[in-house]
């Protein structure tokens, strides 16, 4: 009997299907929210244990060289590759579509594994070319700790393998759940092995929570099928399809990751500590991307892989409608708030005794600027991954060359502009209330990061418009419009509550500035919610019905894009 129900309670999480995009959508991003939490806590305590200095320069440093490695050949590829090919083989063959899984991870396996020692190997030269302004000591630890994390790229291409084996089947839970064991390991590093090891320590935690990544995912894996083979064949036609779609996303690096990697080359030139505010803050600007954007487009991507597959293009429509306008629902109003709450955001975080008030000041107007990006930074990737379901990584992949190198040009024109006193000077500073800092050159990574976000959207939507036809922008458009007038109305009304709650709170300490932050956003999320509903939002309405289903377990109709089991 207590086996029976083990099985089911078990077989609930290993095999749970997600029955709409945004019940998906939700599932993804709730995981994800508690990851990204982690992820605050844990940046956090960096700064509280290391400072904005050069442990943490080193550190972020570090994670380039492996973070590029997997980006590049894994992250950007596998997943929008293998899931229209396995999907397409699961409803022919399934047999089939286990050999070609079988074939595609032991492939993955000795390919990274090579790759990894190679990194191993090169580790010093390739420092030197992302970390062109350390040197001495600061260059030797960046060495030494890029060495223990190269393992992390060959750990997590084993794991996205799983995950896309279970996307492929509509289950994200125990996807979505692996980042949050992945940051606890990493907090476990800083609280119980940096004490003896230092900074050494923390890398340790990164490896141990990417085996945690994999090792949750395993039991899901199995429950659908899976089983290991000693296979590797790469004349199965599916393998090479699988491989010839790879080929040229591997050039299409995302825009923003690349943009984080053009901003810590450039980051080591500045100031000491520049590298590590500017990941610290590109971190905290990716979580509502990550949870509000990311979570909608992992879940729909299988669904627009299947409706290519059927030739349904009218589904395709409307499903890619549906979460562009959920997307922007969320993220209009966010960016407003995070740019009003910015100082808030900071300082409850990163805003630790190591970390000065002038830092604390830069990096609030760094997130800022970057909040003026989280639109474009949203629907990109439901753009790209639009292309990748048409089986199409060219287009993707010109896109984000042009783009980064707006990213490049841009960031060095901001820096030039920002080194010098004039107009352009004076008004960022008087718009971002910077005055009495000297030297405010790091904001030219967030700005240039912020165009080049901007232009790879536009030239994706134009571009796939004219690949694929309508795509409901005007639609999508009164949307974005509906949203920003919602969101200026609650970003009045969340500043007005800053003001009005501080002077019944001590806002020098951090259950102060919390407790001013929780009060402001709810006053604004309430206005927001208010000014929605008299503009008749679609969206709120549907999210609404997403949440009863989830808490109450009830099936009805809820719209267009909907109706699919996914």
């Amino acid at each position: 009997m207590l086996n029976k129900i083990k099985q089911k309670i078990l077989g609930g999480i290993f095999s749970n299907k997600a029955q709409t995009i945004t019940s998906a959508a939700i599932l993804i991003g709730a995981a994800a929210l508690g990851s990204r939490l982690l992820g605050m806590v844990r940046q956090r305590l960096l700064v509280g244990t290391f400072g904005a200095g050069d442990k943490l320069d080193a550190y972020f440093a570090a994670f380039q060289v492996p973070d590029l490695a997997y980006n590049f050949l894994i992250l950007a590829t596998l997943s929008v590759a293998f899931i229209p090919v396995f999907c397409e083989y699961l409803n022919r063959d399934k047999k089939e579509a286990w050999h070609i899984a079988n074939s595609i991870l032991n492939l993955i396996i000795i390919v990274m594994g090579f790759l990894c020692f190679g990194l191993f190997l090169w580790a010093p030269h390739l420092v030197k070319l992302i970390s062109p302004g350390f040197s001495g000591q600061k260059y030797e630890l960046t060495v030494n700790l890029t060495r223990v994390l190269v393992l992390s790229p060959w750990l997590f291409s084993i794991s996205t393998v799983f995950s896309s084996i279970l996307n492929s089947f509509k289950s994200f839970t125990l996807v979505a759940i692996a980042p949050i064991l992945y940051n606890l390991g990493i907090i476990f590093g800083i609280l119980f092995l940096a004490p003896v090891w230092g900074i050494y320590g923390v890398v340790v935690g990164v490896i141990i929570g990417a085996l945690l990544h994999i090792a949750i995912q395993i039991p899901g894996v199995k429950k659908f099928g899976f089983s290991w083979r000693p296979i590797l064949d790469l004349k199965n036609r599916g393998v090479r399809q699988i491989l010839k779609l790879i080929l040229p996303r591997m050039l299409s690096l995302d825009v923003s990751q690349m943009s984080q990697l053009v901003g810590t080359i450039i980051a080591s030139t500045l100031v000491v500590g520049s590298v590590a505010i500017f990941n610290l803050i590109y971190n905290i600007e990716a979580v509502p991307i990550g949870v509000f954007a990311i979570s909608f487009v992992v879940s729909v991507f299988p669904s627009l892989s299947h409706h290519i597959a059927r030739a349904e293009r009218e589904e395709f429509r409307q499903d890619f409608s549906y979460t562009a306008r959920q997307i922007i629902f969320f993220l209009v109003p966010l960016a407003i708030l995070t740019f009003i709450f910015r100082a808030q955001i900071v300082r409850l975080i990163i805003g630790t005794q190591n970390l000065s008030w002038d830092e604390t000041r830069l990096a609030a107007a760094a997130l800022g600027i970057f909040a003026f990006a989280f639109v474009f930074q949203g629907i990109s990737p439901l753009l790209a991954r639009s292309f990748f379901a048409l089986k199409n990584s060219l287009i993707p992949f010109f896109a984000s060359i042009i783009s980064i190198g707006v990213n490049v040009f841009s960031t060095f024109l901001f820096l030039n502009l920002l080194k010098r006193d004039g107009a352009f000077v004076s008004g960022i500073i008087s718009f971002l209330k910077l005055e009495g800092l000297s030297d405010i050159r790091v904001l030219a990574l967030p700005l240039g990061f912020f165009l080049a976000s901007f232009f790879n959207t536009a030239v994706l939507f134009v571009l796939l418009r004219r690949f694929f036809g309508r795509l409901d922008g005007k639609k999508i458009m009164v949307t974005f419009l509906k949203y920003l007038m919602a969101g200026l109305v609650a970003g009045v009304v969340g500043y007005a509550g800053l003001y009005f709650i501080e002077p019944f709170l001590n806002t020098h300490t951090f259950i102060g500035v919390l407790l001013q932050l929780v009060f402001a956003t709810l006053i604004a999320l309430c206005a927001f919610v208010l000014v929605s509903l008299f503009l008749k939002s679609e969206e709120m309405i549907n999210l609404a019905r997403a949440l009863r289903r989830k808490v109450f377990k009830t099936e009805e109709y809820v719209g267009v894009g909907e109706t699919e089991e996914l």
